[in-house]
């Protein structure tokens, strides 16, 4: 029985040192230096406006590519409503926000589309033609197409990298709802579907952000939208960024101007590998047909009308700012985690402090009773 409580102390003991132990790695990984998992961006990403000269688009546009296509070689979709002469770039303009808000949602708004079927929202981009009906993007906090929730969007610096998570962003066209995010409401990344990367100069704002998301369902599933957009990121309100050489920048005060922005770094308005024709190697593009019209030049789908989805339950106007599991904020002093996991970590630390002693406490009085058992012999 003695032999079998020393054991049963041991190992009380060696569980206390272990979770203890696991308790203080964590809270260590907690307050590591913000460097380690870079400095969240909160503000606005100001876009400039997409253009285009002898065929090469510049600035922010998307650009689509057919199914089984690549973002550098194509195939790729061809707007007819483009502004541009390679109609395979739709370039797009900044909306009533000036450009894509993080840490908040940007929702479409209720109705999201007029009688027409042309989409509504417009704080991040302007309402754009697309094959004869505008269409809009927008951030919101459940997706319209799955039902999903999704966290707001974050963008992290790490050292003028950019990388981040959309997974709200969508775009509603023809009273239909397409989920553009990276990764997807999900967490998956199907097809053509990319990281969010990109490049940031702390000392001017200037950026690029980019990404690829596969479209799932509707007339153009399997195909993907390359996403460029190109700006100055504006710091909200009360946060203040890095600098290159390592002092803060302040952000400006509220209600300082979004709608400001500034060129992107040179060579950085064209996709990744993209040829100066901007075409697909057999020179044509596809063209889309609206559901139930038939197609010029091309189809969208395999031959067969569509329908608009059912409806979603869609958010309100109103913008939300949101702190969630996804959600990562720098301080000046690192990363500041969430108020559950802070709580977590440090039961979990306590349980074992309390484990060490109590394995202790029994492992003396153990001894204890073997001496007086000695002595008594």
């Amino acid at each position: 029985m003695r032999q079998l409580g020393r054991t049963g102390s041991r190992r009380w003991r060696r569980f206390g040192v272990l979770v203890a132990g696991l308790g203080l790695a964590s809270t260590g990984l907690m307050v590591a230096p913000a460097s380690a998992v870079g400095t969240p961006l909160v503000g606005t990403f100001t876009i400039t406006p997409g253009a285009c000269s002898g065929g090469v688009a510049s600035g922010t546009y998307l650009r689509m590519v057919l199914s089984g296509g690549t973002n550098a070689a194509g195939p790729y979709f061809s707007n007819s409503d483009s502004a541009c002469s390679d109609n395979t770039y739709t370039l797009l303009s900044p909306g009533s926000a000036g450009g894509l808000v993080t840490a908040s949602y940007q929702p479409q708004p209720t109705p999201a589309f007029d009688s027409s079927g042309n989409a509504l929202a417009d704080q991040i981009t302007t309402p754009v033609p697309f094959e004869g009906v505008k269409f809009a993007t927008a951030t919101n906090p459940v997706d319209p197409q799955t039902g999903l929730h999704t966290p707001a969007p974050s963008v992290v610096d790490n050292g003028g990298a950019l990388s981040g998570n959309v997974q709200s962003f969508g775009v509603s066209w023809n009273n239909q709802e397409f989920n553009q995010g990276s990764p997807k409401p999900d967490g998956s990344s199907p097809g053509n579907t990319t990281p969010v990367t990109g490049t940031y100069n702390s000392s001017t704002g200037a950026y690029v952000l980019q990404w690829s998301s596969q479209v799932v369902g509707g007339p153009f599933n399997g195909f993907s939208a390359f996403w460029n957009l190109t700006g100055r990121f504006i710091p909200a309100a009360g946060t203040t960024v890095p600098a290159a050489s390592g002092s803060a920048v302040s952000a400006p005060s509220a209600g300082a101007s979004h709608g400001a922005s500034s060129s992107a770094p040179a060579g950085s308005g064209r996709s990744p590998g993209s040829s100066s024709s901007g075409r697909s190697s057999s020179g044509s593009g596809a063209t889309a047909a609206r559901p139930g019209s038939s197609a010029t030049g091309g189809t969208a789908s395999t031959g067969s009308t569509t329908h608009a989805p059912s409806k979603a339950s869609r958010p309100t106007t109103k913008t939300h700012t949101v702190v969630s599991s996804h959600t990562v904020v720098a301080g000046s002093d690192g990363w500041d985690a969430p108020t559950w996991l802070v709580v977590l970590v440090a039961a979990l630390a306590a349980i074992g402090l309390a484990g060490v002693l109590w394995a202790e406490r029994q492992l003396r009085r153990q001894r204890t009773i073997d001496h007086i058992d000695v002595k008594g012999a």
